[in-house]
């Protein structure tokens, strides 16, 4: 497990390199988002994606979010309608996750092994330039041990995967993030809209627009 240093207000273009390249090769990364650090890889690549599962220790019925640039990587990733695009809209980039119906292209094992993906568009610029210069999507769950709590402390993450087995590949240490609760959740899959996870938008923000 390597962990580099990220600048967010200098030039992370090395750092950014290098993530691409792992992550391109089908490796594992501790990232910083605008909520809290995530555990991520090519959410395209099963073996990858099983990967991360097997660092966190977290259960393979469980789905991972996955990080997206924008509504047109929604559209090849799930089937989503012109309504639910305007309601999305209002809320990427940002805080919040929206469930969609999956397309064939979104890995099983991502979801859970369900036929819905959880998408989020997020507001950071090295994690946009990442999801830029990688070309893919990437799987951004807490980077921490199923069980335990999410942490934005970049050191005590590498501190805590290091004593475990596996470890991810890479660990992008930016520092104590601004505390932010984890993304607003919300289920557009089924016939009526539902909040499946309060965040840090809050529900009747996004009610008031259903």
């Amino acid at each position: 497990m390597q962990t580099l240093k990220l600048d967010l207000e200098g030039d992370y273009m090395p750092v950014l390199e290098r993530t691409v390249h792992i992550l391109q090769r089908g490796g594992t990364a501790v990232m910083p988002t605008d909520t809290l650090y995530g555990l991520g890889c090519n959410a395209l690549d099963a073996t990858a994606v099983g990967r991360v599962f097997d660092i966190k220790h977290r259960s393979y019925v469980k789905a991972l979010p996955i990080l997206i640039r924008d509504l047109s990587w929604a559209r090849e990733l799930s089937y989503v309608t012109p309504e639910q695009e305007q309601l999305i809209a209002n809320f990427w980039p940002g805080k919040v996750t929206f469930v969609l119906p999956r397309r064939p292209i979104v890995p099983a094992i991502a979801c859970g092994g369900g036929q819905t993906v959880g998408l989020r568009a997020p507001d950071h610029p090295f994690l946009q330039a990442l999801l830029r210069h990688l070309g893919y999507p990437v799987a951004g769950t807490s980077a921490n041990t199923s069980g335990d709590e999410p942490d934005a402390d970049a050191e005590r993450i590498a501190a805590s995967l290091a004593t475990r087995a596996p470890q991810p590949d890479l660990v992008l240490d930016a520092g104590i993030l601004p505390h932010s609760e984890p993304s607003t959740v919300v289920d557009l899959s089924g016939r009526q809209p539902r909040i499946l996870r309060q965040g840090a938008v809050r529900a009747d923000r996004i009610l008031a627009l259903l």
